[in-house]
């Protein structure tokens, strides 16, 4: 499938919410979903069901809560609202494109999003040049997180050994496939305040700008870099 075979070392990231500033207008989108629906739910709540889920997941969990059966056409709908919400204001994360400009590593997406969605939320915020992919979808290996089997797919097709690997998350969802992964993984929280902190495999930390300082203090001493 892919031919990386090396046994550097690399950084896997996650996209929504990570790389790009998109997951308040997805949570409102399925808020205004929601209303069309004949529901309500309040956007704390939706963040709390839907973080780190595929968009159909979110659907399906948001519909339970309001207690209406998900219509066919519930997913392009959530999309399209996103889409609209997204026009003109997608962003990257603060302080990330900095900090990929400064990190030696390399770089690839493994997230719950479509292929498609990956390759142009990258463009639009500029963020693509830092990484060249391939990009793991689990669209395309049929997998979504919180199960570990995209990280592993993501892993394996790189040829690389779990220990050289850091995952970059923003959910719990993806925090906990990548710990059932068996990879050590950086929880971003922009709520977080202070010096970033190991809690067993899973080092939380609140600015972008500590990630390439962290990456060096935790892969250096792996292997050789893979690039390409």
């Amino acid at each position: 499938m892919f031919t990386h075979a090396t046994s550097g070392v690399a950084v896997l990231f996650d996209l929504d919410g990570t790389l790009v500033d998109s997951q308040d207008a997805e949570t409102l989108a399925l808020q205004r979903l929601a209303t069309q629906l004949g529901g309500e739910i309040s956007t704390d709540e939706i963040a709390h069901l839907a973080a780190g889920r595929r968009m159909q997941e979110a659907i399906d969990m948001l519909c339970a809560y309001i207690d209406v059966i998900p219509p066919v056409n519930a997913l392009p709908r959530a999309r399209l609202l996103a889409e609209e919400l997204l026009e003109g204001r997608l962003c990257c994360v603060p302080g990330v494109d900095e900090a990929l400009q400064r990190s030696e590593y390399p770089n690839f997406v493994v997230s719950n999003s479509p292929l498609d969605m990956i390759g142009d939320r990258l463009s639009r915020t500029g963020l693509l040049q830092h990484f060249p992919g391939p990009h793991f979808s689990a669209y395309e290996f049929h997998t979504w997180k919180p199960a570990p089997d995209l990280y592993l797919a993501a892993v394996d097709g790189l040829g690389l050994d779990p220990d050289a690997v850091i995952a970059v998350e923003d959910s719990m969802v993806g925090v906990q496939a990548a710990i059932a992964a068996g990879l050590r993984v950086y929880w971003y929280r922009s709520d977080f305040v202070g010096e970033a902190r190991w809690d067993d495999s899973v080092r939380v930390f609140g600015e972008m700008s500590a990630l390439p300082e962290m990456l060096a203090q935790d892969l250096s001493s792996v292997g050789e870099v893979v690039y390409g």
